[in-house]
């Protein structure tokens, strides 16, 4: 019996031992450790102490990390946890960035001048060198894809035939591209992916070249299910890209709103993926002056302005100053000080058509129109006109004598500002007289009308 309590005491002290003596689980290299941002600004301002490290999320970027000044040679240091490489922005501002990718390795060093940071560089970083290098390698395919392309379209016989062969040629080095960066590096993969789309060699299936690329520009881009691009600012890049392609073979904004809304519909809402796509999508509009800019600054404010990184208000600021130059957008509220220093708003005279009338005490051309502004007025007042005169003066008193001067029986306001009017800067005004009509639902009717127009456009609403 005692031989047997010994033999069944034994496996559990054998057990207890072996545990005690174990050797630890290895702990992941990257725990605890730190990734340090060394960035030196050239040409900065003495009134700028610091930068931020900034995550790029298109229209948006939230800090991330601020770094202060050393001394007079514009050192900034950056510490943050290391990762996966993933991308970040640094800038003096939100707007203003260079891009730069951190993670693993565990310094890496930026230079750039304060003016241009977005022209700035690393120096020893390979992850950063070789980002570069794939830019300079989607820049070199784009290149000879439009080239060949347009040959395509305007030689006929062999050389249209040479072209379409040179696009086949392109298609499958472009597959060979991304499958080598696939087996490389994942994160330099899925960049490549949003901009290396096949090119159209008149392949069946497809009416045209519009409705190959509507259907094939992000044929290798998985953006519908792979999260993986919440980290890659680069789709909004990729989304201008699109419209300029789509641009370039002729596509109107009446075409190009649905094909773009419905690749924006493949990406699940919410999603950092999406917000950088729409933030593409309302760059594009702008920067082309397209239609289409009002309804994806609208959709991007409505989506996100529970969100906002300070963006929304920016995009509802240049969304209500574009609408001013744009019929049948409407027109921003304006709320000032009249003369005898109470407030009134133009959003008062709804169900009214008004002229809102830039004008200024000092201004000889515009005091040389009031003449006309007062017979329209006189004439279609009591048929549901109305004028908010919107003052840019400085001196009150001026304001005043001539308005009383020039009988302006009207509604007036001011801030008393001068050129640094709010009112003017909400409306765009660089010059004045300036006029904008707006009709009873507020509205926008018409821009700059005055003298004989305005009487003209006039009789058009109102009739004799």
């Amino acid at each position: 019996m005692k031989y047997l309590f010994l033999l069944l005491f034994l496996p559990a002290s054998l057990f207890a031992f072996q545990k005690s003596n174990a050797k630890p689980a290895p702990k992941d290299p990257r725990e605890n450790a730190t990734i340090t941002l060394a960035c030196r600004l050239y040409g900065m301002s003495s009134n700028m102490d610091s930068i931020t490290l900034f995550e790029p999320m298109g229209l948006a970027t939230r800090p991330i990390a601020r770094g202060g000044k050393r001394a007079s040679d514009s050192l900034f240091i950056f510490t943050i946890p290391a990762s996966s490489p993933r991308f970040y922005a640094i800038g003096l501002n939100e707007i203003n960035t260079a891009t730069v990718i951190l993670g693993e390795e565990s310094n890496v060093n930026f230079f750039a001048n304060a003016q241009i940071i977005q022209k700035g560089r690393t120096s020893g970083s390979a992850i950063n060198k070789a980002y570069e290098n794939v830019l300079k390698r989607i820049e070199l395919f784009r290149t000879q894809a439009e080239k060949a392309r347009q040959t395509r379209i305007s030689a006929k016989g062999a050389e249209q035939q040479d072209a379409i062969k040179q696009l086949t040629a392109l298609n499958v080095a472009k597959t060979k591209y991304l499958d080598s960066l696939k087996l490389n590096n994942q994160l330099l993969w899925r960049v490549a992916s949003l901009f290396l789309h096949p090119e159209f060699t008149g392949q069946k299936g497809f009416a045209d070249e519009k409705d190959f690329l509507s259907k094939q520009f992000f044929a290798n881009a998985n953006l519908a299910t792979d999260r993986n691009f919440d980290n890659i600012p680069d789709v909004t890049t990729a989304f201008e890209a699109f419209h300029t392609a789509l641009v370039a073979v002729a596509a109107t904004p009446e075409e190009i709103k649905p094909i773009m809304e419905a690749a924006l519909a493949k990406i699940l809402g919410g999603t950092k993926t999406h917000r950088m796509a729409l933030s593409g999508m309302v760059n594009a509009a702008k920067n082309s002056n397209s239609g289409n800019y009002p309804s994806w600054a609208r959709m991007y404010i409505e989506q996100y302005k529970s969100q906002s990184y300070g963006e929304i208000n920016r995009l509802d600021y240049e969304l209500k100053k574009t609408s001013t130059f744009t019929p049948g957008f409407e027109a921003p509220d304006i709320a000032g000080m009249t003369p005898d220093s109470t407030t009134f708003a133009l959003s008062k005279l709804r169900g009214k058509v008004v002229l809102i009338d830039f004008w200024a005490s000092w201004c000889g051309p515009c005091r040389k129109e009031n003449p006309n502004v007062k017979v329209n007025y006189n004439k279609y007042k009591d048929k549901g006109f109305e004028i908010l005169g919107v003052s840019l003066d400085r001196d009150r008193t001026a304001w005043k004598n001539a308005i009383e001067q020039d009988g302006l029986t009207w509604h007036h306001v001011s801030d008393l500002k001068g050129w640094q009017s709010e009112h003017a800067a909400m409306y765009s005004v660089t010059s004045i007289p300036q006029t904008v009509l707006i009709d009873k639902k507020g509205n926008i009717l018409a821009r700059n009308i005055r003298g004989e127009q305005l009487g003209v456009k006039l009789k058009e609403i109102f009739g004799e």
